[in-house]
């Protein structure tokens, strides 16, 4: 439950939603996605956070590292492989803050590397007389370690037919990473028994973006009308980002 609750604070951010407060969102944040290369110039990043409320905002930053523990994704802090500055901040009503990001790992990574540096609004003090709904904002910026030459690979080990909860019917694939790059469903093109194909935009539209982490497996749902069976044959073909 705490990750679910996680995820949804961090699509909030994402989407810039709010369910209540002055304004309808908090922070602007630009880009979404950083992209870290070890022992070159791009092994720091700039970030640029703007306020879009009518009001100061402060904020803290933290680091968490994306690990895979007996087959499922987790979260686990590493502040220590970045320096963050500032790592704390106010915001003022209108204004743009720079976010430095800079790699300081000790090692090279023999693969990529996945984080969430998360900006966090600060809790504000609340006048316990005062009733009503304090939002707080988390902000999720996705970065990424690649060293050079890494590359994803994408393997299916296994088809079956399913219907998902909503009734569609349609086959679930079980999906691979054997590679020693993060990698997404929606940089793929699929073929299904050689007389069905999806191009990279109708995979997206039925997996979504499926990030998978170098070594991690994950079941998609895809929906199809057509007969599949567990000797069905599917295959990936990575094209490169959309």
């Amino acid at each position: 439950m705490r990750d679910l609750a996680k995820r949804l604070i961090l699509l909030f951010g994402l989407l810039g939603l709010a369910w209540a407060g002055p304004a309808s969102a908090s922070l602007r944040v630009d880009p979404f996605v950083v992209y870290i290369i070890p022992n070159t110039p791009s092994m720091s990043s700039v970030v640029q956070l703007t306020n879009v409320t009518d009001v100061q905002l402060p904020f803290e930053v933290t680091v968490v590292k994306r690990t895979v523990v007996d087959g499922r994704e987790v979260d686990v802090p590493a502040d220590d492989d970045f320096v963050i500055f500032p790592p704390q901040m106010i915001i003022r009503a209108g204004e743009t803050q720079t976010l430095r990001i800079q790699w300081i790992a000790d090692h090279i990574p023999t693969q990529s590397d996945s984080y969430y540096v998360y900006v966090t609004q600060v809790a504000a003090q609340v006048d316990p007389n005062v009733t009503g709904v304090r939002v707080n904002y988390q902000f999720g910026i996705s970065v990424h370690v690649v060293p050079p030459g890494t590359e994803p690979n994408f393997e299916v080990a296994a088809v079956r037919p399913a219907t998902n909860a909503e009734g569609v019917r349609g086959f679930e694939i079980d999906v691979r990473n054997t590679g020693n790059r993060f990698g997404r469903m929606s940089e793929h093109e699929m073929s299904l028994d050689g007389s069905h194909s999806w191009d990279r935009t109708a995979l997206k539209n039925a997996v979504g973006t499926g990030f998978v982490l170098p070594g991690e497996h994950k079941t998609f749902f895809v929906p199809f009308d057509g007969p599949v069976t567990a000797s069905s044959t599917v295959t990936l073909a990575n094209r490169g980002p959309a």
